[in-house]
């Protein structure tokens, strides 16, 4: 088998990259975690992640072996959650009310290595040296500017899969998700006639969403600018597509979640869409969130902090 020394010389594109790639020790990315026993998709309608196309076969790109040169550190398991009392409240039996404070019970990733699948991000070469420069400008000392460090909303990807909690509320017309962080709001339309037009670009993006069973398959679009998926920099263009497909889990077992299945399209920085699973455990007692302040966090400019971040090079 070739191995990455070996490898990467030949990347023409890159070879200044690559004497930086291997001088990465520790970047704080997290291979993907799985969600519960069982969820990992492809198996029949109705099981966790049913329904869903079957695992790709393995692809080794130059792109993804630039990328899999940055040293990953792998992350721990779910994050252990407070048991519900025994006379707790439980969301709705309705499996199309989402209604309810949730969280993350998940380890942080900073940095997307894997599909829900197991296989390698399908990164083209652009894709890989977008990521590499991202992490290098952190190992540097000097990291980019990104629209979280601005005060401003991250997308829904990094929005939800950030450990602070989060509240769905619903009607017939929409679905909105309030985020206790970076004071996010997420809305979701079902009736594509209140959507605002393309022209009319939001930092969530343009989200519209349908029933599928007991499913809720939305697509998010329009962003007003790129998007980093994750604290590492995993990218999405301005024009890229996400498609969740989120649905409640109740087993009976008093530790309802929410499932997330999100599937990534975007050619400028993928050779295929790509998915990841996220669960969200129930989480009635984070319904009154902290306070967050934000310029606190980044630098406010009128207390003379500074956060220490550059503007990020246009391609």
């Amino acid at each position: 088998m070739t191995t990455e020394t070996q490898f990467l010389p030949r990347l023409t594109r890159c070879a200044m990259l690559s004497a930086a790639v291997f001088a990465v020790t520790a970047s704080g990315a997290a291979v993907a975690q799985p969600g519960p026993p069982g969820s990992l998709g492809g198996g029949p309608p109705g099981s966790p992640g049913g329904g869903l196309p079957p695992p790709p076969g393995p692809v080794f790109t130059p792109a993804q072996k630039l990328v899999q040169a940055l040293p990953a550190l792998q992350a721990g398991g779910l994050f252990p959650m407070k048991p519900l009392p025994a006379d707790g409240p439980l969301p709705s039996s309705n499996p199309r009310d989402l209604q309810g404070a949730w969280m993350h019970n998940q380890a942080l990733e900073a940095r997307i290595q894997k599909d829900m699948y197991g296989a390698a991000i399908p990164y083209t070469m652009k894709g890989a040296e977008v990521l590499v420069r991202r992490v290098m400008s952190s190992k540097n000392g000097k990291p980019y500017s990104n629209a979280s460090a601005k005060c401003r909303l991250p997308g829904p990807e990094w929005q939800r899969d950030l450990n602070f909690p989060f509240q769905i509320f619903q009607s017939k017309a929409w679905i909105e998700f309030v985020f206790e962080e970076y004071h996010g709001r997420w809305q979701v339309l079902l009736e594509p006639s209140r959507s605002p037009p393309p022209a009319q670009k939001q930092y969530m993006g343009r989200s519209v969403g349908r029933w599928d069973g007991n499913t809720l398959v939305v697509e998010s679009s329009d962003f007003k600018q790129a998007l980093l998926l994750d604290v590492d920099g995993t990218p999405l263009s301005a024009n890229g597509k996400l498609v969740q497909r989120i649905r409640k889990v109740d087993n009976g077992d008093r530790k309802p979640y929410l499932e997330v299945v999100t599937t990534v399209f975007d050619p400028v920085y993928y050779t295929n869409p790509w998915s990841i699973m996220r669960t969200f455990s129930w989480q009635p007692e984070t319904a009154h969130f902290r306070e967050y302040n934000c310029e606190e966090q980044v630098g406010d400019p009128h207390e003379d902090v500074d956060a220490g971040l550059i503007p990020e090079p246009k391609d």
